[in-house]
């Protein structure tokens, strides 16, 4: 089948100068760590996947785990940080 949506990589970082929590990511820093140090909210930390035609997908997750924010990113009301979408 041909595959319909694809996003790599992808990475949803809130707040000015987003690109200074990419160090702490990269060191392995969690969710909590990067806002503490820096005031950044990262949102989508390197999702990707591909939906191919036909196929039914869901994002699930619990309270605050970025379903919403992955959902605004593929329907482009919001632009990645990083990544391909």
């Amino acid at each position: 089948m041909a595959i319909k949506l694809e996003i790599k990589n992808l990475y949803k970082i809130f707040g000015e100068h987003p690109q200074r929590a990419f160090k702490y990511i990269e060191q392995g820093l969690s969710k909590e760590q990067i806002l503490e140090k820096t005031g950044l909210s990262l949102g989508v930390k390197d999702a990707s996947l591909a939906i191919e035609e036909g196929e039914i997908f869901v994002i699930m997750g619990l309270s605050g785990s970025g379903k919403s924010t992955m959902v605004r990113l593929l329907n482009r009301l919001i632009e990645p940080t990083r990544g391909k979408c």
